[in-house]
């Protein structure tokens, strides 16, 4: 790939959002590897679908909003893959991301958290 005279910014500036899905999904991988408990590791996808529907809702009226989706969906897939290795519920734990996703974006749109 030639990058000519714009450079590896301007690479990094055009491709940001495969950049971050592809660190959040070694990122959630390398966690869920890391976590042997069923327990702890419900709560802890529990705690990353609240912070990314934290994050979701304040990004709610700007544009673009759709990488932000792609890179929170990065973390879930990254961090089932690393479940695939333990006897973890795959289904509650993309349940447990959305619910709490869902809450918190609730939570963050009334207010009650600014």
């Amino acid at each position: 790939m030639k990058l000519g005279k714009r450079g590896v910014g301007e690479l990094y500036w055009r491709n940001w959002a495969e950049v971050f899905i592809i660190l959040l999904i070694m990122v959630g991988f390398l966690l869920s590897i890391s976590i042997r408990s069923a327990g702890l590791s419900y709560f802890i996808i529990f705690l990353a679908g609240l912070m990314g529907g934290r994050f979701i809702a304040k990004r709610h009226k700007r544009q673009p909003l759709f990488p932000y989706f792609l890179i929170i969906i990065g973390f879930l897939f990254g961090y089932i893959l690393g479940a695939l290795v333990f006897e973890i519920n795959k289904k509650v734990l993309v349940l447990l991301f959305v619910i709490g996703g869902i809450i918190s974006f609730y939570i963050h749109k009334k207010g009650y958290i600014k």
